[in-house]
């Protein structure tokens, strides 16, 4: 009986150890799946934030398009609202970027200008008239034609910033530059340069240094008529792209308006024509007296409230011709710039001036002659006044219609200050020359 029960014992004892080692096991077991499920947990919250921010991300860009394509829009209307036309005009067209050496950003921008006309008369030149005269016996009065000469071509550039201020330069060319004496040469213009500036911008100070119209005559009418030289170009509009530098100031009234004074120095040209290839100096600059002008203009800008500016400005230069005395070269301006409505837009200048040639006023002349060819035996200053206004109404976007009219006249009194009067190179001189035109201006939208 002892036997029976001690080996009952250890068969019980024996049979114990295997059932502890299977309880060990489906604790750990159940510790892994614990953990496992945390894993997973935490990668599928893991997975959740990463698709949060890849939405995030992608509102954040929806929201940069919707704040570019506004910004853009508003730069294109700015653009055209700007006093230089053709400046504005450009600035419209397709632009592609281009490397620079220096990895500052360059844009190049064109123009592709074809132009066709009929003449009517005898005018001074064909493509781009600007004078008419009486029409004489034996010679044709009229032409047509076309031309492609009055394409631009411009680049701008935006440099560092120097002394907390933006550098940016620009430049622009067309083929007006004449034509050469070769066969078929009335096709193939020549490269001309028209303008041409660097600018230091600071919050409200600039500073311009190149070659542009006069800043104290900043307007001119709208045709892409005549974009070798502007509208009315020898009918009221002073427009010679000048060397020029000048500093200009602005100062905010309150939110809606602000004055903007500007002066400066600039080159006293006179209309006399450039040698081809050596640069003789001009009466203006025979002077060795820098012309100086100013200007200070007032402009509204509020939200509620239709744009307007009102500028006044003034000129000043010597001119020096042969052993006479010098002669002075002034000139007092207004400019103004009004929409009406949300569609209808006048705007316009006007002079009064003497020996203002060089500028494009006087219709091209400064002083007359006694005599048609040099030695002079006497020399007088023409006094002029002259001006032109523009009507332009946009029902659309993409539509705009344009009517405008322009004169210059010279004094009557001067010009009959010599029994006869003989302007430069034996030419008798203009009293009034009158200019006007009407054009529907249609823009596609852009892509």
């Amino acid at each position: 009986m002892r036997a029976v029960s001690v080996v009952t014992v250890l068969v019980v004892c024996l049979a114990s150890i295997p059932g502890r080692g299977q309880d060990a096991n489906a604790l750990d077991i159940t510790r892994l799946s614990r953990e496992l499920d945390e894993t997973r947990r935490q990668l599928a919250e893991s997975q959740k934030q990463v698709q949060q921010l890849r939405q995030d991300v992608d509102e954040l860009r929806q929201q940069l398009r919707g704040l570019q394509l506004p910004a853009e829009a508003t730069t294109v209307a700015a653009a055209d609202q700007d006093p230089s036309f053709l400046a504005a005009k450009i600035a419209e067209l397709h632009q592609d970027k281009v490397e620079s050496t220096s990895k500052y950003p360059v844009r190049v921008s064109g123009l592709v200008l074809f132009n066709s006309y009929v003449n009517r008369g005898s005018v001074s030149a064909a493509d781009v008239p600007v004078l008419a005269f009486p029409r004489s016996p034996g010679i044709p009065n009229g032409s047509i034609g076309a031309t492609v000469s009055q394409t631009l071509l411009g680049i701008s550039v935006k440099g560092p910033v120097v002394l907390g201020a933006r550098t940016s330069a620009d430049a622009s060319i067309d083929f007006s530059g004449g034509n050469p004496p070769v066969s078929y040469g009335v096709t193939a213009g020549l490269i001309r340069l028209r303008t041409a500036n660097a600018h230091i911008d600071w919050s409200n100070t600039s500073l311009k240094i190149g070659q542009d119209a006069p800043f104290f005559s900043p307007l001119s009418p709208t045709s892409y008529a005549t974009v070798a030289e502007p509208s009315f170009s020898w009918a009221g509009n002073l427009w010679v792209w000048t060397p020029q530098v000048e500093v200009e100031h602005r100062i905010a009234l309150n939110t809606d308006s602000s004055l903007t004074f500007q002066g400066g120095l600039l080159d006293p040209l006179t209309e006399e024509s450039a040698s081809f290839q050596f640069r003789s100096p001009s009466a203006g600059e025979l002077s060795r007296v820098p012309a100086i002008a100013g200007r200070v203009a007032w402009a509204r800008h509020s939200a509620s409230t239709f744009p307007f500016t009102l500028g006044l400005g003034g000129y000043r230069a010597r001119q020096q011709y042969g052993s006479f005395p010098d002669l002075n070269s002034w000139t007092v301006n207004a400019d103004f710039d009004a929409n009406i409505s949300t569609f209808i837009e006048v705007s316009g200048e006007w002079y009064r001036g003497q020996a203002v040639g060089g500028l494009g006023g006087g219709i091209w002349m400064s002083v007359i002659y006694p005599n048609s060819a040099p030695p002079y035996s006497g020399i007088h200053a023409l006094r002029s006044t002259g001006g032109w206004a523009q009507l332009k109404v946009r029902p659309t976007q993409q539509w705009e219609f344009n009517g405008a009219i322009g004169q210059d006249e010279n004094d009557g009194k001067d010009l009959r200050f010599f029994p006869t009067a003989y302007a430069s190179y034996g030419f008798s001189p203009f009293q009034k020359n009158a200019a006007r035109f009407v054009n529907a201006i249609y823009r596609p939208r852009a892509s």
